[in-house]
């Protein structure tokens, strides 16, 4: 299948190409894996969209080994603890996004495996292929290639959800609810600075207390909660896409210092910061 192509792909992006509340395109593009992919515990804040034009690559979810079979679409959720792994050299083209307006434990606890979303001939899958190619030709995503990867990652994300069934309303629930919408929005803009929950109420017109309510009853946590989690997902896309210290990660996601921002991380992620980005890099530049 396209032996033509080579891997990294030139119009590969690993900085944020993209940005609104409800998705968050992070990355589009492709590289090539081989052995080194293989034994790492991943974990992270974005969902992954994969699809490789050979056979080799598998991942691993509580013991179950799934194959990544060629020219199969995959989707595998936010904070998914699985293990990859890969014979041979298989090229692979991937995305990544993220749900700012739903929290890592209504995640966790739905979408709790990986969703293959669409056979070779699939529409899904073809049209995830034609983009991936496309991306070779140029030195990095036009605008239209842009707009073509958040159809593909919506679509995706419909693709797991009609698996879920009933149980997709506690992903879809919150993306659909406007209410907390201007709060979050000022969180996301304003991760470098004191959050406390009074100052968010501030914000927001209303008492401790009902801000607490409305982030329980919208996104399933409290606001002390969500803040944290939504600065290490930030913290996660700098990581990856940029070269900055973790010194300056720290101070630019909001922990007070890099010992702080290290042991919420690993709490989060298994890895510390450093150790993360390592792997990271593993997955996405061999």
């Amino acid at each position: 299948m396209h032996p033509d192509v080579s891997f990294p792909l030139s119009g590969s992006s690993t900085a944020a190409i993209g940005d609104c509340l409800r998705l968050r395109l992070l990355h589009l593009g492709g590289t090539l894996i081989e052995s080194r992919w293989g034994g790492h515990d991943y974990i992270g804040p974005h969902w992954r969209v994969y699809l490789n034009l050979d056979d080799g690559a598998w991942a691993e979810v509580r013991g179950i080994k799934i194959p990544l079979q060629a020219g199969r679409l995959y989707v595998i959720p936010a904070w998914l603890h699985w293990i990859g792994g890969c014979r041979g050299r298989v090229r692979h083209l991937n995305a990544l996004f993220d749900l700012p307006t739903v929290s890592s434990d209504t995640v966790s606890t739905t979408a709790t495996n990986i969703f293959d979303v669409g056979g070779p001939t699939s529409h899904l899958a073809q049209r995830w292929l034609e983009l991936g190619l496309a991306l070779a030709k140029i030195p990095g995503p036009s605008a239209t290639q842009v707009a073509h990867g958040y159809e593909l990652a919506y679509a995706a994300l419909a693709a797991v959800c009609t698996q879920l069934g009933p149980a997709s309303e506690r992903l879809l629930a919150p993306m659909g609810r406007s209410g907390l919408y201007p709060v979050l929005a000022l969180i996301e803009q304003h991760l470098a600075e004191p959050q406390t929950v009074s100052s968010l109420a501030r914000l927001s017109g209303c008492s401790p207390a009902e801000l607490h309510r409305q982030f329980i009853a919208g996104v399933g946590v409290s606001p002390v909660r969500w803040v944290r989690t939504r600065r290490v997902t930030l913290a996660a896309d700098l990581l990856r896409a940029t070269d900055l210290s973790i010194t300056d990660i720290a101070q630019r996601t909001g922990f007070a210092d890099r010992v702080r921002f290290s042991k919420v991380f690993a709490q989060h992620m298994g890895l510390g910061p450093a150790a993360w980005r390592k792997r990271e890099l593993i997955h996405f530049h061999n």
